[in-house]
């Protein structure tokens, strides 16, 4: 009988310790596959923080343009004479330099995959490219209703844009 109950203590003992390191496999493959989850969530949480902080930045430059370039269009029907003020040249230059973290903001997108965020972007920069073609050339016609009409369009861009990014961020 000892023989027996040697054996039986042994084949208690080894699955004992079988069960022991399964669940411990099992706990750590779990534990390790949730710290990847929470890292990518991190990670994609502060690419959008980045976006978001490279577009507004953009936006500030676009809108500070916008009206130093509509109020200098408006002062041009009165006195055609009047050339751009160094605030108006000085905001055209940071919109300038505004477009390279734009670009930075829309290749991030891409990386991460969302392209339909990525073409929001680009449709919001467009925009601001579109005011900026049309507000330039002062041999063009230009009043407060296309500055007015611009404006509520790069607006909405942005408004899309960032509809996008909320979207995204609650899916991830």
């Amino acid at each position: 009988m000892i023989w027996i109950e040697v054996v039986d203590s042994a084949v208690k003992i080894g699955l004992g310790a079988l069960i022991a390191g399964v669940i411990t496999f099992l706990s750590s493959s779990t534990q390790h596959r949730n710290e990847l989850k929470k890292a990518k969530v991190e990670r994609e949480f502060e690419m959008l923080k980045e976006v978001a902080e490279k577009v507004e930045i953009f936006n500030h430059n676009a809108l500070r343009y916008w009206s130093l370039s509509s109020d200098w269009r408006r002062k041009l029907l009165s006195d055609s004479s009047i050339s751009p003020s160094n605030n108006l040249l000085d905001s055209q230059s940071n919109l300038f330099d505004g477009f390279s973290e734009l670009t930075k903001a829309e290749s991030l997108l891409l990386l991460f995959g969302y392209e339909n965020a990525q073409i929001a972007l680009r449709e919001y920069g467009e925009s601001v490219v579109s005011f900026k073609k049309r507000v330039s050339p002062i041999d063009m016609s230009f009043n407060d209703d296309n500055a007015a009409s611009y404006r509520a369009s790069m607006i909405n861009k942005r408004t899309d844009l960032f509809s996008l990014l909320n979207d995204i961020y609650k899916t991830i």
